[in-house]
């Protein structure tokens, strides 16, 4: 006997599952943690207990949505892979301004390594970048008193090290506190490129750059212990290069099937 119930279909995917996965994919093979959780939520991007998440791409996906989802994931993948938490906590300064342009320019370093060698990247992390500026309203501050120092240090960090000039959301920023910075800290700001690949010299020339913009002081009072690898290796990325290219072609598909469902 013949039922006249129909099965139910299962649930459809979201137009964004296979742009997530791919993003996914992408961050974890840059950060050479397979197994790192990944999840999409609206709020802060960011690690947080040992988690990474990035921001809940629209229903509706846009070329400049899909550059900044995957800016974010870039962003924590290098950090990830290039950054030993060890090493700064040795090497970070104590006073809260001084801190915050320390911490700035080591993010600016890791995100750094890997736009230098690898162009999308280089792309996404802009457009993340410029979305962080425009979101906080920094495109239309007039007074250096709004302009934080830290984001105009890591800016100048960024631009030696990679040669792109600030996105355009982070101009203004930079333009306000240019003069001030490279008045005293130019010479420094052009030996930081050679360090990239070092973490703690690299750090060691951020404290003379701090000395210079008179935020120098003594170090942070965290306890030795022992130091891993500091300087991250061509190689450590470039052997997932291959991987990561893969990745990002699928990312650019999903990208495309998902701009024409609308």
């Amino acid at each position: 006997m013949s039922s006249n119930i129909k099965p139910k279909n299962p649930a459809k995917e979201s137009p964004a599952e296979p742009f997530k996965r791919a993003v996914t994919g992408c961050l974890r093979a840059i950060a050479k943690k397979p197994e790192l959780e990944v999840s999409f939520a609206a709020e802060r991007p960011g690690m947080q207990g040992g988690k990474a998440r990035l921001p809940e791409p629209p229903r509706k996906l846009s070329a400049q949505d899909a550059a900044v989802v995957r800016g974010h994931a870039d962003s924590i993948a290098l950090k990830l892979a290039c950054h030993d938490p060890g090493v700064h906590r040795r090497l970070v300064p104590g006073g809260q301004q001084a801190r915050a342009v320390f911490e700035a320019v080591e993010q600016a370093r890791v995100e750094a390594i890997g736009a230098r060698r690898m162009v999308g990247v280089a792309r996404n992390l802009t457009a993340m970048l410029d979305d962080k500026f425009h979101r906080g309203k920094f495109d239309e501050i007039t007074d250096q008193a709004d302009a934080p120092i830290e984001d105009a240090v890591a800016m100048i960090v960024r631009e030696r090290l990679t040669g792109q000039a600030p996105p355009p959301a982070a101009k203004k920023i930079v333009d306000l506190w240019r003069s001030f910075i490279e008045d005293r800290a130019g010479r420094g700001l052009d030996q930081l490129e050679r360090l990239v690949d070092d973490q703690r010299r690299f750090g060691d020339a951020v404290h003379d750059l701090l000395e210079a913009l008179d935020m120098g002081e003594d170090r942070s009072d965290a306890d030795d212990e022992e130091e891993g690898d500091t300087i991250c290796e061509k190689g450590s990325l470039f052997s997932f290069h291959s991987a990561v290219r893969i990745l990002q072609s699928v990312i650019v598909i999903h990208g495309d099937l998902l701009l024409s469902s609308r």
